[in-house]
Formats: C-alpha cells, structure tokens, sequence
C-alpha cells in the first residue's frame, strides 16, 4: 500500500519513506534552555517548529522541521521493533482525536542475549498542520489527513498483531 503525499507537505517529501503509507502531526520533543531561545526568536521571525510522523511499510520516521527547514529526522526499523501499543483519546474539549502510540525498538543485543531497548511515544494528530504550521485550507487536504491518520493506526495496528504473534 503506497500513499501520495499532499502538495502543502513537498517541503518534506525527501524525508517519507519510499514506501509511504500515512503522516500526521506528532508532538514536539523537549528541548533544552539554549535550543527553546533559538526556537523563541525564530517563532519571532516566523518560523515556528513542527514535528511530523510519516510511516512506510518497512519504517517509522520522525520528522523535524522550522519554517520549511528541516531540522532532523530519525528512522525506527520495522524488523527492530519488539512491541507497539496504541490507545485513542480526545482533548479535553473533546474535539480532536488524539492516538497514543508507544513503540519499544531493540537498539542491540549483546553476547549473552540481552536486549538494549529504547522506548519512542507518539502523540498523533491529523496533519491538518502544512509548512510552518499554516493550517492546511482544502478540503481534499483536510479528507486527506485524517485518511492518512487512520492509515498510520490500520499499519501499526497489523504490525502489533504480527509482532504479538
């Protein structure tokens, strides 16, 4: 299953995988004192930060971006994945769906089989945010999101079946 990236997210299509399913709005990571001042005056200036998740069939991409810049990406493996849990949730004005993913990847194992494991969690929200959080305007766009979330959670969801299994 391979999915088309809408035009208000081109600013990131170097960044999906080639195998593209869904995207969606993830929340942001903590940052440290010196990096929330750059982030502080670069809001001033109009270039605010979004993060974004973009599943393929093989890889789970975190994507980091200001303005149209792209600050980091960081890839999770499908095969390096030892378990995926999800939860849905609301806000508290009950108007937006909100998916808690949690997701343990294997960062090694040693000589006598212990596993080193890193723990992600995702905040997913539709992408109903574009390059420098302009709220997205067509409807096609809008439809399209909340698609594409619900393609990221039937993805992940066969990949929890198949790891349980």
């Amino acid at each position: 299953m391979s999915a088309q990236l809408a035009s208000s997210f081109s600013f990131i299509a170097s960044e999906i995988p080639a195998d593209f399913i869904g995207l969606g709005v993830i929340q942001l990571p903590s940052r440290n004192f010196f990096q929330s001042i750059g982030d502080f005056f670069a809001e001033k200036s109009g270039k605010q930060r979004i993060s974004f998740m973009a599943v393929g069939a093989h890889e789970i991409k975190k994507i980091h971006t200001q303005g149209s810049s792209i600050l980091q990406s960081t890839s999770v493996p499908k095969n390096l994945i030892e378990s995926i849990s999800i939860r849905e949730d609301k806000t508290s004005d009950g108007l937006v769906a909100i998916t808690h993913i949690d997701i343990v990847e294997c960062i090694s194992v040693d000589k006598k089989g212990n596993k080193k494991l890193k723990s992600h969690y995702f905040k997913l929200m539709p992408a109903l945010l574009g390059e420098n959080t302009s709220p997205i305007q067509s409807v096609t766009e809008i439809s399209a999101a909340h698609a594409a979330k619900k393609a990221i959670i039937e993805a992940l969801g066969t990949w929890e079946t198949a790891i349980e299994a």
